[in-house]
């Protein structure tokens, strides 16, 4: 590009919110391996100065839905919907 790259960073949030639909999961099996995934999660986060919406993060979740796969403590299931 001759102008060099602009709004790059923009570019990138567009891309990962396209790419996940918003939604990011961190999961483990053990409490101690999770609150050592979560850091990793926050620390890449902040290294490509990405943002997460408040409103839409939930912690300490023992199941829910994700890009329309039921993940649980069994692992990860389709969703019967």
């Amino acid at each position: 590009m001759p102008f060099g790259l602009k709004n790059v960073g923009a570019t990138y949030q567009r891309a990962m919110v396209t790419l996940f639909h918003d939604d990011m999961i961190a999961k483990s099996r053990e409490e101690e391996n999770h609150i050592k995934i979560l850091k990793e999660l926050f620390e890449r986060l902040r290294k490509y100065k990405l943002r997460l919406n408040h409103v839409r993060c939930s912690f300490g979740v023992k199941f829910g839905k994700l890009l329309g796969f039921m993940m649980s403590d069994k692992g990860i299931e389709v969703d019967p919907n």
